[in-house]
């Protein structure tokens, strides 16, 4: 998560190679290190950088340093932080269709919860497509194979990456043209407090070489566990991906970047706040600042118990995609929500967020999905006009135009339908529950998060249809560039 006033990642110390500035000022006692020694040392710190010290520096003051950064990121051993699931929603489109129908009849889920279902999930998605209608198929929990019999209540089965207890899948029609499917991941116990565990353990500062020439950079503790928590969360999206990629690849699944796969995750504690630390004097530098570095403003919370937050602000590299951070406080979300499946229990509360949580997920998918047919149409624009530069790039543009035009076949009706299903308000703040955050003026209403998503979908869907009249002319310019010489490619576009 991004904030404008987080720190960059090395933000203790960069030294770079020393000159002799300064040399003159030595004592006249103090016979002057040679400039050719200095940079010889300088350079074999340069290669070994936590071998080889250049400066000695306060030592004393660094290791108290260490111990203040380590104990202030540490997570008390009581709250008990969980990684309790991920999610990936994946859609399909007509283009993609065949490969979902494909990879349901191999998964063979032909149970609808605990129930026995006829075909289950491929033949819903079947007659849903066929009569444009919309909905949602719980197709439950699923298990590996080798579980088959220890659950008599659960008759779906798949591969599972390693470290996952199970699938919790549905199904969802957004549009006659357009289906979701959204896979919960339950991790185990191991996998579950790898990020406690990260943050519990001590660091000490250590030295590598900058991107910046003959520079090195100073890595405190606190910014070792940021990255490692970095690196934890994109593992676990990479692992959402591939399965996807695997049994029931999709749009995003054949996108360049891979990373802009949707994804949201659920953390759990026993009590107290994630996203928000209590103590103002120690947000900065506390633990939960590492896990999600949010601002107040971007932090959306249930409106029927505080104890459910969320943070969805898009990683500052855009190819990274969407990601959501959903934050459980245990003790203060337990009660009424929990009533029925025990409070404290695991499951309990990964049922319910997964009730409250996996239609917002499945509606803000469709915001990427619009910005990456938007940014495709984009780019396939630019390269219609590079055919305008010389004959030498026409045969590889026309290739890629006739790939533009197979991978979006549909995305039009598509737009259509979305922009007439973003004018249905209810439809949106009963999938995606009520979620609030700070108004940005004084006099304003709190900002409702299903209200952003469709005012968002609306938008971008309004757009592409509205540039859905380029395409005739798209179309009469590919087949004017097939079917003319190289030497007129210039009169095709005037």
């Amino acid at each position: 998560m991004t904030d404008p006033c987080k720190p960059e990642l090395t933000d203790n110390v960069s030294a770079s190679e020393p000159t002799n500035e300064g040399a003159e000022n030595q004592s006249p006692e103090t016979k002057p290190t040679p400039k050719w020694l200095r940079g010889l040392q300088w350079r074999a710190h340069w290669l070994f950088p936590n071998l080889i010290r250049h400066d000695q520096g306060d030592r004393t003051y660094v290791r108290e340093h260490d111990k203040k950064e380590n104990e202030r990121s540490r997570i008390p051993a009581d709250q008990n932080l969980r990684v309790r699931m991920i999610w990936g929603i994946e859609l399909y489109g007509p283009t993609e269709i065949d490969a979902l129908y494909a990879g349901l009849k191999k998964l063979d889920w032909g149970s609808a919860g605990s129930w026995k279902h006829g075909d289950g999930a491929l033949n819903w998605i079947r007659q849903q497509r066929s009569y444009g209608s919309g909905g949602w198929f719980n197709v439950g929990y699923v298990l590996r194979r080798e579980q088959r019999g220890r659950f008599p209540m659960i008759h779906n089965y798949a591969p599972l990456p390693a470290g996952v207890d199970s699938l919790l899948v549905g199904t969802f029609q957004l549009s006659p043209s357009l289906t979701g499917v959204l896979v919960g991941f339950k991790l185990e116990e191991y996998l579950a407090r790898r990020y406690e565990a990260e943050l519990n353990r001590d660091r000490v500062t250590s030295r590598e070489r900058s991107h910046r020439p003959r520079a090195i950079s100073i890595i405190s503790p606190r910014n070792q566990k940021q990255r490692v928590i970095e690196a934890l969360r994109a593992d676990l999206r990479r692992m959402a991906g591939r399965w996807f990629r695997r049994h029931l690849p999709g749009y995003f699944c054949r996108l360049e970047h891979p990373a802009a796969f949707p994804t949201m995750e659920l953390l759990t504690v026993q009590d107290g706040p994630i996203l928000q630390d209590p103590t103002i004097a120690e947000a900065f530098y506390g633990w939960r600042r590492l896990l999600a570095n949010v601002g107040p403003n971007h932090i959306w919370t249930y409106g029927e118990s505080a104890g459910l937050q969320l943070a969805m602000d898009r990683y500052s590299d855009e190819n990274e995609g969407l990601h959501i951070v959903a934050a459980l406080d245990v003790a203060a979300f337990a009660g009424e929500t929990l009533k029925y499946g025990g409070e404290n229990a695991p499951d309990a509360y990964i049922h319910a967020c997964n009730e409250l949580l996996g239609g917002l997920l499945v509606h803000a998918s469709t915001v990427e999905y619009l910005r990456e047919q938007s940014r495709d149409l984009n780019i396939t624009r630019e390269k219609l006009k590079t055919a305008r530069s010389g004959r030498n790039n026409v045969m590889r543009t026309l290739h890629e135009i006739r790939l533009f035009f197979d991978r979006t076949l549909g995305t039009p009706v598509i737009a259509r339908e979305l922009a007439g299903k973003s004018k249905e308000a209810g439809w949106y703040r009963h999938d995606c529950s009520r979620f609030t955050a700070p108004a940005w003026g004084k006099t304003e209403k709190l900002r409702e998060l299903s209200e952003e998503i469709r005012g968002r979908v609306h938008f971008l869907a309004s757009r592409l249809t509205n540039e859905e009249t380029e395409s005739p002319r798209v179309l009469r310019r590919l087949q004017l560039l097939r079917e003319w010489s190289h030497e007129q490619v210039h009169e095709v576009f005037p």
